[in-house]
């Protein structure tokens, strides 16, 4: 087979398009596959369909193709621009690439797959693409999916915000708790950046929404408030954040306590900081056996401690009402412990009760976000951190969102 005709059918090239000349570059170490069209060929219109349009001219565009065995491979093609009586000058689409694209449907989806198993700079060595050529197919691939999206089944949502950076830039992640996908970034943690997602909805899929897992952040429930009827009945704090705080308030008393003790030379607590924060079921050996030696003590953060394992029984209650009379208990202790920061925790669950005991009718957590954070986690370390929050979110979409992102 003559190399001509052999690209023609690895590139699928079909009539009026065909391969005219096949290049070596021996010293670049480039194939140069240059198409054209067939001479005396009309085109139709790229934008309203109309057929037999004149080309106007033509200008040389290259793309980047999957690789001849080493040999990094170039399509060349005078590509041209067709003159339509409705339109006016139009520039053709090839059947190998999307619009504005610089690669080929074919490398684009290779580049795809190795996107999903390497890190971004791994991919870019392998490809022997730049750092902004991979941002682009990610971007694309991003495109594509969410145009493809299917939201109208959405019933049940988790509401979470994730750190960009330090300095207090966030973002807010939506995610499908029954499909454990995100579905939507918006910058910032804002009332406003939520409400731009529920505005994005159609009305029919707002009414169908029955759950939201969330912390206890204002401007969230603000924003579910206006966009989401009979919203409270409908909201879950969730169980994990409600655990973080507590873990908090314990960390705050343990280094309150830890300060005190220095100040007397007494380093006791030192570096026993996750001792009190691991369940106790996760300890190490050697961890629960130093645990169990400072228990012995009469420490403040020993009894924040026990307040703070207590409170895990809470959400073993089948039902609602046995959990409240529980909680009932618990914050009178909690609330008579003498521990500012276990207090202050205390008083903040009993405002927003109500929405803490809906877990036991609704049985939802934010679970999928602690998952789907490790991830997000996960992506940012594999790029060694996106200093562009809009290449983070697209990375996001890209690797948690479930999208279909290869081309047609």
């Amino acid at each position: 087979m003559r190399d001509k005709d052999l690209y023609k059918e690895l590139l699928g090239i079909s009539s009026p398009w065909m391969v005219r000349d096949v290049l070596m570059g021996t010293e670049a170490e480039t194939i140069t596959v240059v198409v054209e069209l067939r001479p005396g060929s009309t085109l139709d219109c790229p934008q309203c369909g109309q057929s037999g349009c004149q080309i106007k001219d033509r200008r040389v565009r290259t793309w980047r193709h999957l690789d001849t065995c080493q040999f990094k491979t170039l399509i060349e093609v005078p590509l041209p621009r067709t003159d339509c009586s409705e339109c006016g000058v139009k520039t053709v689409s090839p059947p190998w690439a999307e619009k504005h694209a610089r690669f080929t449907l074919l490398f684009e989806r290779f580049a795809i797959d190795a996107l999903l198993e390497m890190s971004l700079t791994g991919t870019c060595r392998l490809l022997r693409i730049s750092w902004d050529e991979a941002s682009g197919i990610i971007s694309r691939a991003v495109a594509r999916g969410l145009d493809k999206r299917d939201l109208s089944q959405l019933r049940r949502i988790g509401i979470d915000e994730k750190s960009v950076r330090k300095g207090h830039h966030y973002i807010t992640v939506v995610y499908n708790l029954e499909t454990s996908k995100v579905i939507w970034i918006g910058k910032n943690r804002t009332e406003e950046t939520l409400d731009s997602f529920f505005a994005s909805l159609p009305e029919e899929v707002l009414l169908g929404i029955e759950c939201i897992t969330m912390d206890m952040w204002k401007p969230y429930r603000a924003s579910c408030r206006k966009w989401i009827e009979n919203a409270d009945e409908k909201t879950v704090l969730d169980r994990f954040h409600i655990q973080r705080h507590l873990n908090g308030a314990v960390d705050k008393v343990r280094r309150q306590e830890h300060k005190a003790l220095k100040d007397q030379g007494i380093d006791l607590l030192e570096k026993t900081k996750w001792d009190w924060l691991y369940n106790v079921e996760n300890l190490s050996a050697k961890r629960e056996a130093r645990f169990e030696d400072l228990r012995q003590f009469d420490l403040k953060t020993v009894r924040a401690h026990a307040i703070k394992e207590n409170f895990r029984h809470f959400w073993d209650y089948v039902y609602m009402a046995n959990a409240r009379k529980f909680f009932k208990k618990w914050y009178f202790w909690a609330t008579h412990s003498r521990l500012q920061p276990i207090i202050t925790v205390a008083k903040s669950f009993n405002n927003h009760l109500d929405r803490i005991l809906t877990f036991f009718r609704l049985q939802a957590t934010n679970s999928t976000a602690e998952g789907i954070n490790n991830k997000i986690q996960s992506v940012k370390k594999k790029a060694y951190g996106f200093r562009n929050t809009d290449r983070f979110i697209n990375a996001i979409y890209f690797h948690c969102g479930g999208l279909e992102l290869y081309p047609l």
